[in-house]
């Protein structure tokens, strides 16, 4: 595919040629001229946002706000740390530190 399109083929021809449509071959296009490669891109983080070596942070938070909603965490997260982190990079973070949301009951 990269090839017809260095041979100054259409794009209009190599999605016909290639049975694929116009904005798959331009998406190839911008990757390989980008990257000089059609190999597929990284998804994701590499790293959690919120690192292993936090854990012990993570963990007083949570001692000091047992009833804190998410949100709340995030806050004071933010507010502790400098770091924005969204509700759900926090609720990752308390599941990989198996510090689970503990409601009081009372509220129930």
């Amino acid at each position: 595919m990269i090839q017809a399109w260095q041979e100054d083929h259409t794009q209009a021809w190599i999605a016909q040629t290639y049975r694929v449509s116009v904005n798959t071959v331009k998406d190839w296009i911008k990757r390989f001229r980008e990257t000089g490669s059609l190999a597929r891109l990284p998804r994701g983080r590499e790293q959690p946002l919120i690192a292993d070596e936090q854990a012990a942070a993570v963990q007083a938070l949570v001692d000091r706000l047992p009833d804190a909603t998410l949100a709340a965490y995030c806050a004071a997260w933010e507010s502790q740390t400098g770091q924005r982190v969204s509700v759900p990079t926090m609720c990752r973070a308390l599941q990989r530190f198996d510090r689970p949301r503990k409601k009081n009951n009372s509220r129930r």
